[in-house]
């Protein structure tokens, strides 16, 4: 009973991690743009975190507490990465219906 509950605790540890860096990678393309340097700079600021959570994991239960972080982890991370498609894809068609309205509009003139 107890090991479940470290399993759980350090899969809702990953995916809490999981979700600082995803977010704050979000932000850090959203504040840089196309400068690549600085988002990789950002991102290496950011990777000891994952790390960190599975040193701890493996510490209080070993291999399991290790696989645990990644998987919660791994489910952050595809969560993020739909989330943000579907948004962009959004945003994609917006952007197209606007550029067809222009090309109409531009058309008549």
């Amino acid at each position: 009973m107890v090991k479940a509950f470290l399993y759980l605790t350090f899969f809702l540890l990953g995916i809490g991690v999981g979700i600082i860096y995803f977010n704050n990678l979000w932000k850090s393309v959203n504040a840089y743009k196309s400068d690549k340097s600085k988002i990789i700079f950002s991102s290496f600021l950011r990777f000891p975190l994952p790390i960190i959570a599975a040193i701890i994991a493996g510490l209080f239960s070993g291999i399991a507490g290790i696989i645990a972080v990644i998987l919660g982890f791994s489910i952050a991370q595809v969560y993020y990465l739909v989330k943000r498609g579907s948004q962009l894809k959004q945003d994609l068609e917006e952007y197209a219906k606007q550029l067809e309205e222009e090309n109409k509009n531009g058309n008549k003139s």
